[in-house]
């Protein structure tokens, strides 16, 4: 008999602990507002105050950054947005957003 009072004490916590799933984000938290205030002849440091280092700065291609971000929300669904920023001599020539599939972009 203890031991169902236990369980009965124990069984609502836990399944509480299971119902509580955080969305799980990854990357540059992107917003559309964020990528308006991009404007082609900032500066890589302009670039940086806006948006943050960017997620991706390739050896190979200093010109380009990429930012994405990815949020894994509650109903199941992913949310992912993806821009790269270019620029030549040190200046943003184009700001593009990738469309990614699922929702977002």
């Amino acid at each position: 008999m203890r031991f169902l009072k236990k369980l009965a004490l124990l069984l609502p916590l836990v399944l509480l602990a299971c119902a509580y799933r955080p969305d799980i984000k990854q990357g540059n938290f992107i917003t559309d507002d964020m990528i308006a205030k991009l404007k082609p002849g900032m500066t890589q440091t302009q670039v940086e105050y806006v948006m943050g280092p960017a997620m991706v700065r390739d050896p190979f291609h200093p010109d380009r950054w990429d930012y994405m971000f990815y949020d894994d929300l509650e109903d199941g669904q992913v949310l992912k947005k993806h821009v790269v920023v270019i620029f030549k001599d040190g200046k943003v020539v184009s700001v593009e957003k990738v469309p990614v599939n699922d929702r977002g972009g």
